[in-house]
């Protein structure tokens, strides 16, 4: 399988691996697929760091419909052993022009609040990145907030102390925040409570935040060594000295953009910077 050949080549001991139809993680895939994926990938010594997925956790409709992908999704993670599963806000509006993100927000802290106990038992934390409709730390915080996590009430009243963070935890897409104008640092205090890991990617910036050209780690505008300090400085504050760091590589809808194997050497040598 070349994307565990590369990486081994490049020392990558995790992976993300993408729900997708077409490629080696779909939602379908066998009982047998599963468990010949998850063997291979355990033999080779590489970790599933998180399944991602494309459920929208904010989407307008009936709360059913995500549920039952965020159920379906968090099988496949769990067959695969993956430590998390990757949600999106995705409530489909513009974070910019939209005044009122009370429902939206509500209705994604609903939902993964219905179904945190099962992830629990499965062994898989939820994920939900700085994207789309919630692009900034500010933004996915204020969903986790309204989380409802009785485990954790359960466990702050056995220990005697104040309720922690929910069960769900952050993934940091580093470009989303900084292109809607959070800075670094305020978006590593919003997400501190809930901090996974971080996913690299650079690019250069338009005239608005949506005009994006994505560009090898390092040939962007995307200040990547500062926030690279920043996670590490989140992971160090919850004894985690070897930080997960992830390269998103959009080549797939992006075909103009080099290879992975560059892409890979080019973030590891922004993060050898330091």
């Amino acid at each position: 399988m070349q994307l565990i050949q590369w990486a081994r080549r490049f020392g990558a001991r995790g992976l993300e691996l993408r729900v997708d139809d077409g490629g080696i993680t779909p939602l379908g895939l066998t009982a047998a697929g599963r468990v010949e994926l998850r063997q291979a990938l355990e033999d080779a010594g590489v970790e599933v760091l998180a399944l991602a997925s494309y459920v929208k956790i904010c989407a307008p409709g009936p709360d059913h419909e995500v549920l039952a992908g965020l159920r379906a999704n968090l099988q496949l993670a769990a067959d695969l052993g993956a430590r998390g599963m990757r949600v999106f806000p995705g409530a489909g509006v513009d974070p910019l022009t939209t005044a009122d993100m009370s429902e939206f927000d509500a209705a994604g802290a609903r939902r993964l609040s219905a179904v945190l106990g099962e992830a629990g038992h499965l062994g898989v934390r939820l994920l939900l990145e700085t994207h789309d409709s919630h692009p900034r730390g500010a933004d996915v915080a204020r969903i986790l907030a309204l989380v409802d996590d009785p485990g954790a009430v359960l466990a702050a009243v056995a220990a005697d102390a104040e309720p922690g963070p929910s069960g769900v935890g952050i993934i940091w897409d580093v470009l989303h925040p900084w292109r809607y104008g959070e800075t670094p640092r305020e978006t590593a205090r919003h997400v501190a409570p809930y901090y996974a890991y971080s996913q690299f990617k650079d690019g250069q910036i338009g005239s608005a935040p949506t005009d994006v050209t994505l560009r090898l780690p390092g040939e962007g505008d995307v200040p990547l060594r500062e926030m690279a300090r920043l996670a590490t400085a989140l992971s160090a504050a919850q004894g985690k000295d070897d930080p997960w760091f992830s390269l998103e590589w959009e080549k797939a809808w992006h075909p103009e953009l080099p290879d992975l194997p560059e892409a890979l050497a080019a973030l590891q040598q922004v993060l050898a910077a330091d």
